[in-house]
């Protein structure tokens, strides 16, 4: 097995571990949380949000450096491969710049407790959306990942 079928094997298993784990808390955390009252979210927050910040930091600095990685290192070696393996680390590139744009200052404010309760749903909202745009992407880049490794595959 080639050092490019290694990278693409790997890559297409984080970006799925990725993927689940955004599906995993788009279908059940988030809604759990835009169900609770405003004082109770902010208890669990406290409790909940440094244990997903330690979880999904590793997982997410994986999922964009391994896609980043085997994207270059398929443009040196395999340049004929290197269309899907772009477009995953482009993908990847685009879930990492939802932290920045968006999650950073939403998971500050949820975290400084500096919502009211209102004002509290009515970001809960956005940040659902914001989060099944970023699981969309996620579940793109694992798909195209999938595909990028089966196509390597098969021109070695």
């Amino acid at each position: 097995m080639s050092m490019i079928e290694v990278l693409t094997i790997a890559t297409a298993t984080i970006l799925g571990l990725f993927a689940g784990g955004m599906l995993t808390e788009a279908l059940l955390l988030v809604p759990y949380f835009r169900s609770l009252p405003a004082e109770e979210f902010y208890r669990q927050h406290h409790d909940f949000g440094p244990r997903l910040y330690r979880f999904y930091s590793p997982l997410t600095i994986a999922a964009t450096l391994l896609p980043l990685t085997t994207a270059i290192v398929v443009a040196i070696f395999d340049p004929r491969n290197y269309g899907p393996s772009a477009l995953v680390a482009l993908l990847s590139l685009s879930i990492l710049c939802t932290y920045f744009l968006y999650f950073r200052a939403a998971n500050l404010s949820f975290a400084q407790q500096r919502l009211t309760a209102i004002e509290l749903k009515r970001e809960l909202g956005r940040w659902s959306a914001v989060h099944n745009f970023r699981t969309t992407l996620a579940i793109a880049s694992a798909v195209v990942s999938i595909f990028a490794a089966i196509k390597v595959a098969s021109n070695s």
